[in-house]
């Protein structure tokens, strides 16, 4: 990538995994060899090997979401620290529940190096979610439910742990 801000939204399909057109040729376009990769579910450590095991979960990951339309909605370049910040919204659609259209709000972390031929290269990805989103992909309607509950009942707990310390003055 000469300029990641303009770059960036054309490669978005392959930052995301949803695209079944993407080659493990460009992979290695856009991502170095000893990539670090981390989401929600899955991590890749850095190592010699790590961008080989990008491109298999990618190709798992295309085994069960449809693709699906993506929208951009910010991209932040830091060029002193070489660091990218994308502000997405990927609309998902599992294979088995492909008539439900599960929008997931990401922000994309990467940080980028330099390649060979002097242009910029991510070393490090990280996907940030919401885990009530992300599992709406897989398990519609029952699982984010469920999470949105489980969040609420821990921030009521939180919220009345709180009110009593400073009832009784505790700092």
């Amino acid at each position: 990538m000469e300029n990641p801000v303009q770059d960036i939204p054309s490669i978005i399909d392959l930052i995301l995994c949803s695209s079944n057109s993407h080659k493990p040729q460009e992979v290695a376009k856009y991502y170095c060899e000893n990539l670090e990769f981390k989401n929600f579910m899955t991590y890749i450590p850095s190592g010699r090997c790590s961008r080989d095991s990008f491109v298999a979960l990618n190709q798992c990951y295309r085994g069960y979401i449809c693709p699906g339309k993506t929208n951009v909605h910010e991209v932040f370049f830091n060029e002193e620290k070489n660091k990218v910040v994308i502000d997405v919204t990927h609309h998902a659609r599992r294979g088995i529940f492909f008539w439900v259209d599960q929008p997931i709000r990401l922000i994309v972390k990467l940080d980028l190096t330099f390649g060979n031929d002097g242009k910029y290269i991510i070393k490090r990805q990280e996907n940030l979610c919401q885990p009530e989103e992300a599992a709406g992909a897989l398990v519609p309607l029952i699982v984010p439910s469920l999470l949105l509950f489980q969040k609420q009942m821990f921030t009521t707990a939180c919220v009345v742990v709180g009110k009593w310390r400073r009832l009784i003055g505790w700092k």
